[in-house]
């Protein structure tokens, strides 16, 4: 992403939170434990997690809530993320 779509973006969380705030980050990915294991080692252990399977079993929804600092945890998490490969963020 691009300094400015980042500073957009920055800007929009900034207004719609008083940081710390907690932040839910929603993640679907391939229903292959490694890869949920991936996604998990990102955030602290014992952050609240939901998981939905899709119809099919094939895909899984994770939604993560996490109290973050700032903007830059938000990014930070993603980029984690990111770096597991398959995953998309919502």
């Amino acid at each position: 992403m691009k300094d400015e779509e980042l500073d957009g973006l920055r800007a929009r969380l900034d207004a719609h939170h008083d940081w710390p705030s907690e932040y839910m980050f929603k993640f679907i990915s391939p229903n292959e434990l490694q890869r949920v294991e991936a996604i998990l080692a990102v955030f602290p252990e014992g952050t609240p997690v939901e998981r939905k399977l899709s119809g099919g079993g094939k895909y899984i929804s994770l939604t993560i809530r996490e109290v973050v600092t700032d903007a830059d945890a938000v990014f930070s998490r993603y980029r984690q993320v990111q770096a597991i490969g398959g995953i998309f963020a919502l």
